[in-house]
């Protein structure tokens, strides 16, 4: 079904997710966070663009630290996802 959606890792915030919550790294990071945050807060597509971006890196993963990098930000901001699919960022 992705040939109808697109990979939303090929934008450019689904990019920067895909890397921020990548089990490889070794810690969160924080520089690559705050630019996820710019992008969903700046942009029009940012939020909508993040929200498909999340959900895939969520929904059917079985890495238990991809699902966590992907649903805290690692702890250095707050997604917010409202039911009609827009992101929304806050900095702590």
């Amino acid at each position: 079904m992705e040939f109808l959606t697109g990979n939303p890792f090929t934008t450019p915030v689904g990019q920067r997710i895909e890397y921020a919550t990548s089990s490889s790294l070794q810690s969160e990071d924080w520089a690559l966070n705050m630019e996820i945050c710019d992008i969903i807060n700046e942009t029009e597509e940012g939020p909508r663009d993040a929200y498909k971006a999340i959900k895939k890196r969520i929904v059917g993963n079985k890495n238990v630290r991809e699902v966590m990098l992907a649903l805290t930000g690692g702890q250095s901001f707050s997604a917010v996802t409202s039911s009609d699919g827009v992101v929304s960022c806050t900095r702590p």
